[in-house]
């Protein structure tokens, strides 16, 4: 089965949906201190999906249905995969929450092609739980002022440096529901 290129997008009405309803809702429903915890809460329900995988199936390539938020490109990764685009679109995130925090432009291109894993090494876990202990004590020690200043995303729409941290949290809550179907795929 061929999948569609990388950066090819969710499906129209899901695009949609997710610009016009859920991005909104971001402003209403969380605080600084609420994306925090429930991306924690993600990142732990994360390690203990993994921790039952066997080691050797880390590294597996599984194809999985569509699920909400996965464009159809990213739907044969292997769990470390998903954990590396993790760590990779979370360093993104903190630079941009950062360089928006200090009301700065910023000017680097964000891309889907730009945050796809490529290395799918044995320890990711480990490296993603170490990116989550730094990116807590990142956003635990900026002023909790929201920026005038925003950066789009490349499917969405402007985002200022709250909504991004919002945005860490509903990415992970993502690939974490593409974790479990990974494994649940592994375990057949």
């Amino acid at each position: 089965m061929k999948l569609a290129a990388p950066g090819d997008g969710l499906p129209k009405f899901e695009k949609l949906f997710i610009k016009t309803f859920l991005v909104p809702c971001v402003k209403f429903v969380f605080s600084w201190e609420s994306a925090l915890r429930l991306l924690h809460k993600e990142v732990k329900a994360i390690e203990n999906v993994v921790c039952k995988i066997k080691k050797d199936d880390l590294q597996k390539r599984v194809l999985i249905n569509r699920i909400f938020g996965i464009e159809d490109n990213s739907r044969d990764f292997s769990v470390n995969m998903v954990l590396e685009h993790l760590v990779i679109v979370g360093n993104g995130i903190m630079r941009v929450i950062q360089t928006l925090s200090n009301e700065e432009e910023f000017t680097q291109d964000i891309t889907i092609q730009g945050v796809k894993p490529h290395a799918n090494n044995a320890d990711t876990l480990n490296e993603f739980l170490i990116f989550i202990e730094k990116y807590d004590a990142f956003i635990k020690s900026l002023p909790k002022k929201k920026s005038i200043m925003t950066k789009k995303h490349p499917w969405f729409v402007e985002f200022n440096n709250f909504e991004w941290s919002a945005f860490m949290f509903i990415h992970t809550l993502v690939h974490r529901r593409q974790i479990e179907a990974i494994s649940k795929n592994l375990a057949r």
